[in-house]
């Protein structure tokens, strides 16, 4: 079941929208947790569909190459081929929290670390966000 919203089509968070900043670092923390400083997203979509947001993007080295995942809990996935470089996450704006371009207002709903598939199939009907956010 879908908790419907008045906006129904995804807008984009582009470069100059202050919301990007404060989305983007709540739905990277995974990231730094995981790998430190050595990994950042290359964004391919960043949308919002009222308080929903939905990053998908490619991971990338510091030298903006391929990541290296060498020493970390990933790093047998992807000596067996299986790890990808994408990177994909699911935000939700607490309820009565505070402005919108503070990450803290911002709760990370699920996320996915080098899928092989489209994990976030499953995410509009396990998180209840509206399908057209993913372009479904």
């Amino acid at each position: 079941m879908n908790t419907p919203s008045a906006q129904s089509v995804p807008r984009p968070l582009d470069a100059d929208d202050p919301v990007r900043e404060a989305v983007l670092q709540a739905a990277t923390a995974p990231l730094g947790a995981a790998f430190g400083d050595r990994v950042r997203v290359e964004v391919v979509q960043l949308n919002r569909i009222g308080p929903w947001v939905f990053l998908q993007g490619r991971m990338r080295g510091a030298d903006g190459g391929r990541p290296s995942y060498a020493g970390t809990g990933y790093e047998a996935r992807q000596a067996d081929g299986a790890m990808s470089d994408v990177y994909a996450a699911l935000l939700r704006k607490a309820d009565n929290a505070g402005a919108d371009h503070d990450a803290r207002s911002w709760r990370l709903s699920d996320h996915a670390i080098g899928p092989t598939d489209v994990t976030w199939l499953t995410w509009p009907d396990e998180h209840e966000a509206p399908p057209a956010l993913f372009g479904f």
